[in-house]
């Protein structure tokens, strides 16, 4: 089939169900996106997958090289640094502009969702499921504090960078849950919010970037040491 033959619609699903497993971890970083392998995965042709990992490409969640072809993006200190900047810049703006417009509704949308938020942080075990539901929590907390900025860009800027975030957390956190940490800090930019105390807000929201970020950082650098640890380990066997 053509490629301009297939439906925009259906090239969209395609793309969809390849970010999931990216941003979940299914897909694992670097891993090496064979479309032979991909076909049997999907059940969908060489043509959409094509299309839907190129789209991808522009996202920042897989890249190409030359003759190598598709692969997931790897992870780093310097991306992570990089996402949490970008969060910072887009969400510091974005909660100053909710607070000033933002009315009732906002509100109850911000403690709707902090309450979700704490219960599961609190409680949530650490398997898949639950981190997965734990995950969506924290998004949807987030989406909530920006929710009355009225920018359709923003929302979707803001959603682009919370899966490359997404990522790093699904990988790196599991035992590693900083449960009260999150609690205190999330509750404090929603109490800031709800004050309409936007400097205080946009504050603590930059903060919590560069916090949880140089917790993933330190994370990542740990398995990196393993990882490098166990190589050396293999070649003296």
């Amino acid at each position: 089939m053509e490629l301009s033959a297939i439906p925009g619609t259906y090239i969209e699903a395609v793309q969809q169900r390849l970010r999931e497993d990216i941003v979940s971890g299914r897909l694992a970083p670097r891993e090496k996106l064979r479309l032979a392998e991909l076909k049997t995965r999907y059940e969908m042709g060489s043509s959409p997958l094509r299309e839907a990992l190129s789209r991808l490409v522009g996202e920042g969640l897989v890249t190409f090289e030359g003759n190598k072809g598709f692969r997931v993006r790897g992870l780093s200190r310097e991306d992570l640094a990089d996402i949490a900047y970008m969060r910072t810049a887009v969400e510091t703006f974005a909660i100053r502009t909710a607070i000033e417009r933002g009315g009732v509704e906002w509100e109850t949308g911000i403690v709707g969702a902090l309450h979700r938020l704490v219960a599961l942080t609190r409680d949530t075990a650490t398997d898949r499921a639950s981190l997965d539901a734990w995950n969506d929590a924290h998004d949807r907390f987030h989406e909530a504090l920006i929710a009355a900025c009225g920018s359709p860009r923003v929302f979707e800027m803001q959603h682009r960078l919370a899966e490359h975030h997404n990522r790093y957390r699904r990988i790196f956190m599991g035992d590693n849950l900083p449960r009260q940490l999150l609690i205190d800090e999330h509750t404090d930019i929603a109490d800031a919010a709800l004050a309409r105390d936007a400097d205080r807000a946009a504050s603590l929201l930059g903060h919590h970037m560069v916090v949880t970020s140089d917790f993933y950082a330190r994370v990542l650098a740990g398995s990196e040491q393993a990882a490098s640890s166990d190589a050396v380990d293999s070649e003296l066997e």
